[in-house]
């Protein structure tokens, strides 16, 4: 579902060439889970209170968290290596999806750069606080936000 994401982003924007087509949708693919992973880890509290999970259940068997951990906020050794994980698996998905950059249309590359910017930046944050995503929403100001959007905007990525 999450790379459903990246694949409709990547046909608003458009493609480099015809030829560009069938590599950038792998690409995008990856990109839209990395965001979707990204807002996965953000969102882990609120999704819990609403009796929703979206972490892998073999990485939550893994690692020795149980939905239980989560909707009640606790916040163990266990969930803080099973957030370093995730945040490490949703890194390795911007990095490996960094190519379709080059791939989408040139008038669209800053919409993108700002969107991975972004999402890289919040998905900082989370690991910045130690994972403390159980106590607290983690999120970037909107000043934050907009000198991204400006510095997408002047070319200056």
């Amino acid at each position: 579902m999450a790379s459903v994401v990246g694949l409709t982003i990547v046909h608003i924007f458009g493609f480099q060439s015809p030829e560009s087509r069938a590599a950038a949708l792998p690409l995008a693919e990856k990109c839209g889970i990395a965001f979707q992973l990204t807002n996965i880890l953000r969102d882990v509290r609120e999704d819990a209170d609403l009796g929703r999970i979206y972490l892998p259940a073999e990485d939550l068997a893994r690692f020795g968290v149980s939905g239980e951990d989560l909707k009640y906020g606790r916040r163990t050794e266990q969930f803080g290596r099973l957030m370093e994980f995730e945040t490490e698996r949703a890194r390795s998905y911007y990095r490996e999806s960094a190519p379709l950059l080059n791939l989408i249309a040139a008038k669209s590359r800053p919409s993108l750069w700002a969107l991975i910017a972004i999402y890289s930046k919040l998905l900082d944050r989370v690991a910045e606080a130690h994972y403390d995503v159980l106590m607290r929403r983690v999120s970037l100001s909107s000043v934050e936000k907009t000198w991204i959007v400006l510095r997408a905007g002047s070319g200056l990525i």
